[in-house]
């Protein structure tokens, strides 16, 4: 009976990234200083176009400020990605070959030298390469790292949520700039109307209050104006990322099932069947017959599931034709 292996890799995925410090330092080094130079030098009109976009209004800030967090946030996990990769084809193509090639058939002893040598070459222990190996070494079940990619794509999603949060909060906060713009210039507007007298005050009253009604409307479209060119190229730099990572889990994917498994099994690292207790198989005739039982079972299912769809599908024909039916009645004795 094969003991258990007291080293296991750690299951965090690699190239998760915390958004805690990206949104951190990008607070102390671009949102704070923005809204100071907004409270000193928002007001002023001889500020250039291009300054005013930036720190014209206190919403401008809040955006520039999401878009650094969430590109520094990107930055750190390529970066991560990148390491990883590398770290990935030095396992595959250097270490593992050397290890394979002197191996016997212990489990063990295979298991501390890959991570005695990995240690020594930088390989970290989350990387999903060689946590698929401890995997692997650590089951007796040769079949159990057919899910794990399912898993990896999975993780790979949920660590994009924060960045896609983002991507999608940058453009509301252009729309509730654009909304507050647009109410503060008509809120001056109704006042100004309100504290007029006579008609003859109109042309003073629009002299005076006209520069705060435009600088109103141009906050207004200004937040929305940078949300939409901020969010752009955020949303380019998150997909291509992404796609990056998708296009490392296949290369994983490859490298696992055509070049390592095959060479485990090869040195006779292959599965035993399960031994145990009540419940569990013993044999191989008796995994292959629950197997089979298995598969005769989901057939069942799946042909009960296609009669009872059908049937749904006809009760739905027939009702639709009865009220068909009913609206034509219906249209025929209110003409007549």
């Amino acid at each position: 009976m094969t003991q258990p292996l007291n080293t296991t890799p750690t299951t965090i995925y690699p190239v998760e990234q915390a958004f805690k410090s990206p949104l951190i330092i990008t607070a102390l080094l671009v949102l704070l200083p923005s809204l100071a130079l907004y409270w000193f030098m928002g007001d002023s009109t001889n500020m250039p176009r291009a300054f005013k976009l930036f720190f014209g209004n206190w919403i401008s800030p809040i955006i520039l400020w999401f878009f650094c967090a969430s590109f520094f946030h990107l930055w750190l996990k390529k970066g991560k990605l990148i390491k990883e990769q590398a770290q990935s084809q030095n396992l595959s193509k250097t270490i593992f070959p050397s290890l394979i090639a002197e191996a016997t058939d212990d489990k063990i002893e295979l298991n501390k030298n890959l991570l005695t040598k990995a240690e020594s070459e930088g390989v970290a222990d989350n990387n999903l390469l060689i946590t698929r190996l401890f995997l692997f070494l650590n089951h007796n079940d040769s079949e159990v790292d057919d899910g794990f990619g399912i898993k990896e794509k999975e993780q790979l999603k949920g660590s994009f949520a924060l960045p896609r949060f983002m991507i999608w909060a940058i453009p509301i906060l252009g729309f509730i700039g654009t909304v507050w713009g647009i109410s503060n210039g008509i809120a001056h507007f109704s006042d100004a109307m309100t504290n007029t007298g006579s008609v003859t005050d109109v042309s003073t009253m629009l002299k005076e209050n006209l520069p705060l009604v435009t600088n109103s409307l141009a906050t207004a479209f200004d937040t929305t104006l940078l949300a939409l060119l901020l969010s752009i190229p955020l949303m380019m730099l998150m997909l291509t990322l992404e796609k990056s990572e998708e296009a490392y889990l296949i290369d994983l994917d490859e490298r696992w099932f055509h070049e390592i498994k095959p060479a485990l099994q090869e040195k006779g690292f292959v599965a035993h069947a399960t031994t145990a207790t009540s419940g569990v198989l013993t044999s191989g005739t008796s995994n292959n017959n629950v197997t089979a039982d298995s598969s005769k079972q989901v057939a069942i299912e799946i042909k009960q599931l296609g009669t009872q769809v059908k049937a749904l599908q006809e009760t739905m024909e027939d009702l639709y034709e009865t009220v068909f039916t009913a609206k034509i009645e219906n249209k025929k004795s209110f003409t007549k």
